[in-house]
């Protein structure tokens, strides 16, 4: 296996992880910014105040697009074991 192959290997690995975890980690950004702002407007300074919310965005947002998520993993896998011949000496 040559180097421009596990080079782009991992470049897609990488810009695959990224694609699947924009969508969550967006969400809890949003979800802070908007917390932070309200604590700040409101001088409510509780540390755990942002995490229930952050918990549960996060997961509601996993449950609605783990199809999508599903079908880009199983894409890549088949993917990357239908030219695993190509992979190999």
């Amino acid at each position: 296996m040559g180097y421009d192959i596990v080079t782009t290997l991992g470049r897609e690995t990488v810009a695959l992880t990224f694609t699947l975890i924009a969508p969550l980690i967006g969400v809890a950004l949003v979800i802070g910014l908007i917390i932070g702002i309200f604590q700040a407007v409101t001088s409510i300074q509780e540390q755990t105040l942002t995490f229930l919310p952050k918990l549960l965005a996060v997961f509601g947002i996993f449950a609605l697009a783990l199809p999508w998520l599903l079908q880009k993993m199983s894409d890549f896998t088949i993917l990357l074991l239908g030219n695993l011949h190509g992979y190999t000496f």
